[in-house]
């Protein structure tokens, strides 16, 4: 994934660049209390756009639960008859063993790239 040049958000603690090809986000940094409500409205206006989405996690340190629900409600948020498609790259040992605890790696729509 090439993100772009500038991050749509950065506190110094996320940074969250949109990426054109494939169209998604690249994430870095921490996701918790402080860093949530920039996800969550990145996540939003990026589902506005596309039915099938890439999130390359590679430099994420830290995901709380509430971030990574809301990752996985990109996938599937219950208000369409589809699931959108939601490809995570990159995806740190840590935020995919917790993934795999909870279920949600199986879930429809999101799928955990190699």
């Amino acid at each position: 994934m090439r993100a772009e040049r500038h991050p749509a958000y950065d506190n110094g603690i996320l940074r969250i660049t949109p990426t054109a090809s494939p169209a998604g986000l690249a994430l870095a940094g921490e996701i918790d209390e402080a860093t949530y409500p920039a996800l969550v409205t990145s996540l939003h206006e990026l589902a506005d756009g596309y039915q099938d989405v890439h999130l390359d996690l590679s430099r994420v340190s830290y995901c709380d639960l509430a971030g990574l629900r809301a990752i996985v409600r990109l996938a599937d948020d219950g208000t369409t008859a589809q699931p959108r498609q939601v490809r995570l790259h990159s995806v740190p040992p840590h935020i995919r063993a917790v993934l795999a605890i909870v279920g949600w790696d199986a879930l429809p729509g999101l799928a955990v790239e190699p």
